[in-house]
């Protein structure tokens, strides 16, 4: 239900942005209409009632944030292990969801335990990538077109750096775009669940949700583009 909806959001887009490209003339209000699709995200109005369990459950856990961060990217590495070896291969994903469920975990709790710090933030981020990485080549190894694979890899890299270069530049990038990281695992989690239950027709339905992935990831980077440029020509 919730991969059928995403593909839904990502046709919806996917025709905008050709449409975007066969009309110049007009491309300034598409990419205004393209924009006003953000709020679609199911995750956006998840994330309240998520945020709230969340906080409570980090009140109860006295582990240093940074000890959470290196778990979750020892769970992802352990995923791309298994996928490799094709040993207890429906382990995956659970693994790629308690790596996503500790990277969740890491930054509430430095928020609830008054323990943010700088070097925590650049641990976090550091390992984000690694893990995302790995989660995307775990599903290569179990049978995802490698095409797609690569192109997920990249359109993920290029919605991490538009959040970095903005930030540098004094710009507040996180919420931008349909497709944040928390969008993505939650996608990706879905593709490996079902290749380990459906096996060959599996991996061809994985083909599809990854298909929906890089296609939200493409619109998201339009978004975070448009959004940045919009806020340096305002200052």
């Amino acid at each position: 239900m919730i991969a059928h909806s995403w593909l839904s959001i990502g046709h919806q887009y996917s025709y905008k942005f050709i449409s975007l490209h066969l009309d110049p003339t007009l491309s300034y209000s598409k990419l205004k209409d393209l924009m006003s699709l953000s709020e679609s995200s199911m995750l956006n109005k998840l994330r309240p009632f998520i945020a709230k369990y969340i906080n409570l459950l980090s009140q109860n856990i006295d582990l240093n944030p940074n000890i959470i961060t290196v778990i979750g990217l020892i769970l992802s590495f352990f995923a791309v292990l298994l996928s490799a070896t094709r040993k207890c291969v429906g382990a995956v994903p659970f693994l790629i969801a308690l790596s996503g469920i500790a990277d969740v975990l890491d930054g509430a709790i430095a928020r609830v335990k008054n323990r943010v710090t700088a070097w925590g933030g650049v641990l976090d981020s550091f390992c984000d990538r690694i893990e995302e990485f790995n989660y995307l080549f775990s599903l290569t190894l179990l049978g995802v077109n490698s095409y797609l694979g690569y192109l997920a890899i990249l359109v993920s890299f290029l919605i991490s750096y538009l959040r970095a270069l903005g930030e540098e530049r004094g710009i507040r990038v996180e919420g931008v775009g349909i497709l944040e990281r928390g969008e993505r695992v939650i996608l990706i989690f879905i593709a490996a669940l079902v290749i380990v239950i459906n096996g060959g027709y599996g991996a061809s339905v994985a083909d599809m949700i990854v298909l929906a992935l890089v296609m939200l990831g493409v619109v998201t980077v339009v978004q975070r583009l448009y959004y940045i440029l919009k806020e340096l020509r305002m200052s």
